[in-house]
């Protein structure tokens, strides 16, 4: 065994080692797509309505634009552009070289970690499962490997050319996934160390400037076109706004002036309305329900009550009081979800006759059918997306169930019906084809039995304390930049797996580094 582990390490070092690797990764893709082909991930729908908006000359629905980061969007299109094999092949060695980067970085290390790192990652059924998915999970995955390739290039030789290489892969990762701004918390660190000050300072600011440019650049692009100074719109609703009424249900009319003020405004502005009506949803139902759709409506009642230049602001202010009031909960609930980000494996769906079957859509006699989903109403009154400066969009319910998109003017009708038309289009250019339900089902049984990021984390620390293996700064640095993003997605949203598969190699990394780097030269 030790002669065949010699061997490995030998032909790691080989300039053909990195074309190995990715051969390698190209047939697992290839393997795993006969049980999944690349389909729809989540949200796309969303991304490229934001693409679709982003192409026009004269921006119709700014909230269809500003509400995503731009880059899902803009590269589904392209890739399916190019048709859905094609597709398929561009995610497959988008998978292949995140893999390549993630063993370039733990070479740096020593072979015999570097070689755990690439074995264990292409048994990582998580990972590879991410990528048979075009939603900004895949496309996050692939950028923060290459982020993690910069960060360990900046490690190695603090220079302002690759300080700026590193910030401007945080404003990409930024653009993919807005969560990312909390990884400038770590940019102090590259004040570290024993150079003269001078390098660090310029290193700095280096990073800074490559990293704030392109998105000061971005938000003044939707300054100028969609009348909002910010590269996404919405932190208002979401941040700690989505996770105190959707998941912890602590926002209460008695939290708070600005709480009382929002229901004022339900009260009077939703509560009239359909479904609510209809479903007799009141006052205290709304608050306590707990429901996304509900969340979404009051994304245009913020519009429409206290204008579109507050920003969510009146709704930052609701959060926050109900943060105070619950902080408690508020913290049990961002602790629960990061652990489950760091447990939960992701697992793609298979064919199943009884999810196949129909919804019920319709109610007998006069029964009021069911809502999907667990929820209260069977949709959000007012489409989030439709929610303009000057109102030009309505949403009118003919029933209790059945609605639709009204415009003031034909052309911005005819301009969401060609929107609507090329997300269908876009979604409709995945290949359908034979699948191999056994495989899918051994494929997710695997995901379910393989080691969770929290197991790999634990190993890395304990063996770090144990071991006190030598130049841990990158492993120790991406690390903490993997749990920052777990812990900056669970104070907005509930745990998916899919928000933090991205960033679990940082912990396998850290694990075999803590294993397998070499040792401490001091006692």
């Amino acid at each position: 065994m030790n002669r065949a582990w010699r061997s490995l390490e030998g032909l790691s070092g080989r300039p053909s080692a990195p074309y190995v690797l990715t051969g390698i990764a190209l047939v697992e893709y290839a393997v795993v797509s006969l049980a999944f082909p690349l389909a729809a991930g989540r949200d796309l729908g969303t991304y490229v309505r934001a693409a679709f908006e982003l192409r026009q000359d004269d921006i119709v629905l700014p909230q269809a634009m500003l509400m995503r980061a731009p880059v899902t969007g803009v590269v589904a299109e392209g890739l399916l552009a190019l048709g859905p094999l094609a597709a398929e092949g561009a995610m497959a060695l988008l998978y292949a070289l995140s893999v390549l980067c993630w063993w370039l970085i733990a070479r740096r290390l020593s072979a015999a970690t570097g070689l755990a790192v690439a074995g264990l990652l292409l048994a990582y059924p998580s990972y590879v499962l991410l990528f048979h998915r075009l939603a900004s999970d895949a496309l996050y995955a692939a950028g923060f490997a290459f982020a993690a390739l910069l960060t360990a290039r900046v490690v190695d030789r603090r220079t302002p050319g690759r300080a700026a290489a590193l910030g401007a892969a945080l404003a990409l990762l930024v653009l993919i996934r807005p969560v990312s701004q909390i990884l400038i918390l770590l940019a102090p660190l590259l004040l570290l160390g024993r150079d003269a000050w001078r390098p660090r300072v310029g290193a700095l600011a280096a990073f800074a400037a490559a990293a704030v440019l392109p998105l000061a650049a971005w938000a003044g692009h939707n300054a100028v076109r969609a009348d909002d100074l910010t590269v996404v719109r919405g932190a208002g609703h979401g941040l700690p706004l989505y996770r105190a009424f959707v998941v912890d249900r602590i926002v209460d009319p008695g939290n708070g002036e600005a709480s009382r003020e929002l229901a004022r405004a339900v009260q009077a502005e939703l509560l009239p309305r359909e479904p609510y009506r209809s479903y007799e949803i009141g006052l205290e139902t709304f608050f306590s329900a707990g429901s996304a759709r509900m969340h979404e409506d009051l994304i245009g009642l913020a519009d429409r009550t206290w204008g579109w230049d507050d920003d969510y602001g009146q709704l930052a202010a609701v959060g926050r009081e109900s943060v105070r009031a619950e902080p408690g909960t508020y913290a049990r609930g961002v602790l629960r979800d990061a652990w489950r980000l760091l447990w939960w494996p992701v697992f793609l769906p298979l064919p199943d006759d009884a999810s196949a079957a129909p919804a019920r859509t319709l109610a007998l006699s006069s029964q009021l059918p069911e809502p999907s989903e667990g929820q209260p109403i069977p949709s959000a009154s007012v489409s989030a997306f439709i929610s303009t400066p000057d109102e030009r969009f309505r949403e009118v319910w003919s029933s209790p169930t059945a609605h639709e998109i009204v415009a003031r003017d034909p052309s911005d009708a005819a301009h969401l019906d060609r929107m609507n038309r090329h997300v269908n289009d876009v979604v409709d250019r995945f290949e359908t084809r034979d699948t191999s339900a056994m495989l899918g089902e051994w494929l997710n049984r695997a995901s379910r039995w393989f080691p969770r990021p929290a197991v790999w984390f634990l190993v890395g620390v304990i063996a770090i304390v144990i071991r006190r293996p030598r130049h841990l700064t990158m492993p120790v640095l991406l690390a903490a930049a993997a749990l920052l993003v777990v812990l900056g997605t669970s104070l907005a949203v509930p745990a998916a797996a899919e928000y933090s598969a991205p960033v679990a190699p940082a912990l396998l990394l850290l694990a075999a580094s803590g294993l397998l780097a070499p040792r401490s030269e001091r006692p």
